[in-house]
């Protein structure tokens, strides 16, 4: 601020156009209260009346107090700018008033030269109410604007300070204050301080005074100091001023010529961002910066220098032009060399690197001149812009010569199995070349899934037979399968017989009695060929075969564990059907046949070691036998027949007996469910029955109930003895029982079926019951196992009348008359009436007597208690009434049912009337005994006031509140006295009026009167005027001291003796006119003409005269003061000062009257009073009436 007085303005300042009054507020009373504000000149030693803006600026003057600025008087809207003549960094404003701190307040920040405004913060001692749009805080983030309620209050009355509102608020944390956003905040090239609203502090609304209250109340500020740095983004220690050395406006904003090999960014402590120099090896003097350059170099240099010379480019000069280079092992500044390349292998004609001179050759080019191509290439050419084209030769397949190709033609040289122009290709039955790592392979087909030897010379894939896959078609594809040798069985069961007779022992074997014979057909083998004949049997026996051609040939006979094979030779049948006519006549347990063809049979199948290998390795016979095979067996058996069958076969899987639709690779044996048997798992295993979805089922017969073990293999039924039944024959059949010795049923010929078990007899006929049906329902009587029939009982009616209310009936043996056995709540000899607490109507079909609802609250076993038809209770007990006795009476709440009804006790003050009239009982809610309140009651017993309401007492219910809105703190009162809850300066029972010790006018503003309460009566002032109202023996403008005759501790004030106090009294009256005279002649003197100054001399003569009289009782100076002080105030009271002067004379003359009366009293009534001194008194106050009354005259 020092030096910048004249950037420093103010929108009002006291006394610039002249001279101009102003007060303060003061209590003491030889205190100066105004003054005079002259700001026509500056403050100078013998100008201290000037107030002008720049005496805000410091300068540690030891008597700066004695300078400040000042607003005109009344003024609320004040405007300080301070324009500064660059952009500058702010840090924080401190403020110190000399007056009060203002109301409201708010700083700005312009960065154009004010051109545009932006707000820092908001200062009120009531911001809800000054600047209602702004948030209170605390700032949720740091450019938040908001209002400070901390620097506005009353107290202190001077030297108030708002302390250092910072441009950033020190909350918040900040890691780089160069971001846009704190850059925003903090620089500025004006500030502004709006002061908007003046403190007063009410009785510029009352009127009060003669003097305008406006004189008091305005800006005074003894110093502003406002905080910052030039802002130079961290690149300077210091600034100067600008002035006319310095024209060109500078912030550090840039870096200088030459030093521009980073980027300009702010500095910082931790982050200097120096700007560097730029290296052009001394072949330039000027450069640029190059965003580009910079980042392509990781941040390391982004200087481009500008104009190299020397035959020199590049950002740093450090290059050479084309066709030169510096050898790098010599200095920059020695020669250049000229390039030696050839041109028809290197790039640009001949370019070479400008740094080690070497040549730059083309893609396909090699040599130190790029004079020949690379290893793998031909044919240097001028046009190829590679230089030599690339060696097409396949590596594999190639012969490796010094190089892979002949270097100028190009031309291959082929491996062995390698053919084609760049050998590329194998040869027939191979594969590989160019696709694989490997060069040539065998192709390898499968012998029986492929058709020939030949493969693709590609991806090595046979030609594979219909559903066989992979590269050698040796798999069959996913659902098929290869057949095993032992793939043509035949079972004996399916077999047709001769006339001899068979016995069949179910799915798996028949036995064959002697001279019976088998026939089967067999019409799918897939062509004509060598086949061995296989026999499954369980004993050794005699076979003989009978072909159709009468040839009969020898067996060779093969044993297993418990079933024996047969294997023989066959001839070719003729034809393609291949039918076996009387295939085998023999005697014995015969399992299966089997055909399974040879393979020296195929033609062109495999070589002879392949069929060596297949007898030496016994695959026919281990086959045969049903043995694992080796992989050998395994290899050639799937060939085998792949050939035979022209592919693989379809696996053909029963849905439902198997648990997919895939087999086995190698014999198509399907995945079979539980107790399935069979290749496609379509039928069940012996012993098992219920072919399905969940396989088939064990027959489980039980063997004391079944003659065997098999079932039937669809229903599962066993074979049973005569008098058992059920699937598995484990029960008895119906109407027998006792399994397994199952007898027959004994019912008495009353039913015809009875409990497995334990024979108790079941659906009973004739009205029967019992485990053997032998006696009667109830409703019914007679004897069943004496063959006498049941009969109904009539109790009135039958049961299927709908009118049959007993248990049952019961018969007299004497004399044969019925008995009914009622129902509960029926009685009478028939049960056609209802019982005592019981009703129905009994002539309605399908009713009965039920019992009297009535919720414990009558006496049933009253027959009055109830209806008997409607069921209605009649005499409710309990206090309750009601069809069921379910609520309680009026008058009465609680729970019925409970038995607990009780009285209402409602309140009948808070009650309404017609609720609740006189002579009778209140009613009430009959569940929750609330009592129906008048308007403003609550409580269950409409016994109290709500929130809001008050004066339950009076007779007509709760009465509103009413609380003053404004000068209450809420609209709830005391409930019983109805006083509101007023805020501090407000009072009365509805907050309507000026509180305790104050007054004015509530509308606009209450005013503390200061009166110490120790003192006062009630009220302890006038409500209007302010004035305090002392209680009896006190006095003072506060009434806080004791008045002249009681005792002068206060607050106690006890009385003197009453001589003491009649005198104080008096002297008291005349002390008071004294004060009245002395006023009176000050204020007029101004007024005299001369020839009243005969009149002006008696005037003091008789208030010399009367101040004599002060001392009488020896009343202290200061006490008198203190009235003095009251009596100045009353003064001002009019403005006319005629009116004045007269209405105080006859004042005077009025209490001088009642002073003389009262001293005579007073001499007459005390004799032991000084008479001497009492009657020149009296004689003084002659003189000082006659001369009053003379100034009244005049």
């Amino acid at each position: 601020m020092v030096g910048r007085a004249n950037r420093l303005s103010a929108s009002s300042t006291c006394g610039l156009n002249g001279p101009q009054n102003y007060c303060i507020l003061g209590y003491l009373e030889d205190e100066k209260k105004c003054f005079i504000c002259d700001s026509r000149q500056s403050y100078h030693l013998y100008n201290q009346e000037s107030h002008r803006i720049e005496n805000v600026i410091t300068t540690f003057d030891p008597e700066r107090k004695t300078k400040w600025w000042q607003s005109e008087n009344g003024v609320h809207e004040v405007t300080i700018q301070l324009d500064l003549e660059a952009l500058f960094q702010f840090s924080h404003l401190v403020l110190t008033f000399k007056s009060f701190r203002p109301a409201a307040m708010l700083v700005e920040r312009s960065k154009d030269y004010g051109q545009t405004w932006k707000v820092f913060r908001y200062f009120a001692e009531d911001c809800a109410f000054h600047f209602p749009w702004v948030s209170l805080g605390p700032a949720k983030r740091i450019d938040e604007v908001i209002c400070d309620d901390r620097y506005s209050s009353l107290e202190p009355s001077t030297e108030g300070e708002v302390k250092r509102m910072r441009a950033l608020d020190p909350s918040f944390n900040i890691d780089d204050p160069y971001t846009p956003h704190i850059q925003e905040q903090i620089t500025l090239t004006n500030l502004r301080v709006k002061f908007t609203r003046l403190i007063t502090l009410g009785d510029t609304l009352l009127q009060r005074k003669k003097r305008s209250p406006q004189v008091k109340y305005y800006y005074a500020l003894y110093e502003m100091v406002v905080r910052g740095s030039c802002f130079c983004h961290g690149h300077a220690s210091m600034c100067m001023p600008m002035g006319l050395l310095y024209p060109r406006r500078t912030n550090c904003e840039r870096c200088q010529e030459f030093y521009n090999d980073a980027p300009w960014r702010p500095s910082s402590q931790t982050q200097p961002h120096v700007c560097r120099r730029c290296n052009c090896h001394g072949h330039s003097e000027t450069c640029h910066f190059d965003m580009a350059q910079y980042q392509a170099s990781g941040g390391v240099s982004g200087g481009v220098c500008d104009n190299c010379r020397h035959d020199r480019v590049g950002p740093h000069c450090e290059l050479c032009r084309p066709y030169l280079y510096q050898d790098p092992r010599l200095s920059l500044d020695d020669p250049q060399g000229s390039c030696d390349c050839d041109a028809t292998g290197s790039l640009e004609n001949g370019l070479c690197d400008p740094v080690s001179g070497r040549c730059v050759c083309k893609e396909n080019v090699g040599g130190e001149r790029c004079d020949r191509c690379k290893f793998g290439f031909y044919g240097l050419s001028q046009e190829d812009p590679t230089g030599c084209q690339r060696c097409t030769c396949n590596f594999l397949g190639s012969v490796l010569t010094p190089y892979p190709c002949d270097q100028q033609t190009g031309q291959c040289v082929c491996q062995s199995l390698a053919v084609g122009p760049l050998c590329d290709e194998c040869r027939p039955g191979y594969w590989g070349l160019g696709n694989t790592v490997y060069p040539c392979s065998p192709c390898n087909c499968d012998h029986g899934g492929a058709y020939s030897d030949t493969c693709s010379s590609v991806d090595g894939q046979c030609q594979c037979r219909p559903n066989m896959v992979n590269r050698r078609c040796s798999d069959p594809a996913p659902g098929y399968f290869l057949a095993g040798l032992d793939f043509y069985l035949y079972e004996a069961e399916n077999a047709r017989t001769t006339d001899m007779p068979v016995t069949w022992t179910g799915p798996g074997f028949v036995r064959v009695l002697d001279g019976v014979g088998l026939r089967f057909t067999v019409d799918n083998l897939p062509e004509s060929l060598d086949y061995q004949l296989v026999i499954r049997y369980e004993q050794e026996v005699r076979v003989t075969v009978a072909m159709k051609n009468n040839l009969k040939h020898k067996w060779k006979l093969y044993q297993q564990p418990n079933i024996k094979t047969l294997q023989c030779s066959l001839p070719r049948c003729d034809g393609q059907t291949g039918t076996l006519l009387n295939s085998c006549a023999f005697w014995f347990c015969f399992f299966q046949m089997g055909l399974i063809p040879t393979i020296e049979s195929v033609q062109d199948f495999c070589s002879q070691s392949d069929v060596d290998q297949f007898q030496r390795f016994r695959c026919f016979e281990l086959d045969s036998e049903q043995r694992i095979l080796p992989d050998v067996c395994e290899g050639l058996i799937r060939s085998l027949s792949a050939r035979i069958h022209n592919g693989a076969m379809v696996c053909r899987c029963n849905l439902q007996g198997s648990h997919g639709p895939s087999c086995s690779k190698l014999g198509g044996r399907c995945d079979c469910k539980p107790n399935v048997i069979g290749r496609c798992c379509d039928s069940c295993a012996p012993l098992t029955y219920g072919f399905g979805p969940s396989g088939c089922a064990p027959c489980d017969c039980d063997p004391r109930g079944a003659i065997a073990e098999l079932c039937d293999q669809v229903r599962g039924q066993c074979p049973c003895r005569r008098e058992v039944g059920g699937r598995r024959c484990d029960q008895c059949l119906p109407g027998y029982f006792g399994f397994p010795l199952c007898r027959p049923c004994e019912c008495n010929g009353l039913a015809e079926l009875c409990d497995q078990h334990t024979g108790v007899c079941r659906d009973c006929r004739k009205h029967s019951t019992g485990d053997n049906c032998q006696r009667c329902l109830d409703g019914y009587f007679g004897d069943p196992a004496s063959r006498e029939p049941c009969k109904p009982c009539l109790c009135p009616d039958t049961q299927s009348s709908g009118r049959f209310f007993a248990r049952t009936c019961n018969r007299d043996s004497r004399s044969g008359s019925l008995t009914c056995d009622c129902l509960t709540g029926h009685t009478g000899a028939r049960c056609d009436a209802c019982a005592a607490g019981f009703y129905g109507q009994l002539t309605r079909p399908g009713d009965g007597c039920r019992m009297c609802v009535c919720n414990d609250n009558a006496d049933l076993a009253d027959p009055d208690a109830c209806d008997s038809v409607t069921g209605e209770c009649l005499r409710c007990r309990h206090n309750t009434h009601g069809a069921h006795c379910q609520n309680c009476k009026p008058g009465y709440y609680g729970n019925a049912l409970s038995q607990d009804c009780r009285e209402c006790s409602c309140d009948r003050r808070g009650t309404e009337v017609a609720q609740c009239p006189l002579g009778s009982r209140c009613f009430c809610d009959s569940l929750t005994g609330q009592c129906p309140c008048r308007s403003g009651v609550v409580g269950v017993l409409c016994d109290e006031c709500a929130d809001g309401f008050w004066n339950l007492q009076g007779g007509s219910g709760c009465q509103p509140c009413q609380c003053d809105p404004a000068n209450s703190l809420s609209n709830h009162c005391d409930k019983v006295t109805g006083q509101c809850q007023c805020r501090a300066e407000f009072g009365g029972r509805r907050c309507d009026g000026c509180g305790e010790n104050h007054f004015g006018n509530p509308d606009l503003q209450c005013v503390s009167c200061d009166c110490n309460m120790d003192g006062t009566d009630r009220p302890a002032c006038d409500p209007f005027t302010g004035e305090c109202l002392c209680r009896v023996g006190v006095m003072g403008i506060f009434c806080d001291e004791c008045a002249p005759g009681y005792d002068q501790a206060f607050p106690a004030c006890t009385p003197c003796h009453p001589c003491a106090l009649l005198v104080a009294n008096e002297v008291h009256d005349v002390h008071l006119d004294v004060q009245r005279m002395r006023t009176l002649v000050s204020r007029h003197s101004g007024q005299l003409k001369p020839e009243d100054s005969g009149r002006l001399r008696r005037m003091l003569e008789m208030q010399s005269k009367l101040d004599s009289l002060a001392n009488l009782t020896g009343n202290s100076v200061p006490r008198f003061k203190a009235v003095e002080n009251l009596f100045v105030r009353l003064l001002y009271v009019h403005d006319d000062p005629t009116s004045v002067l007269n209405t105080e004379i006859n004042n005077i003359r009025h209490e001088f009257t009642k002073l003389l009366n009262n001293l005579k009293h007073n001499t007459s009534r005390d004799p032991g009073l000084n008479t001497t001194e009492l009657q020149g008194k009296y004689g003084l106050l002659k003189i000082l009436l006659s001369s009053k009354l003379l100034v009244v005259l005049l």
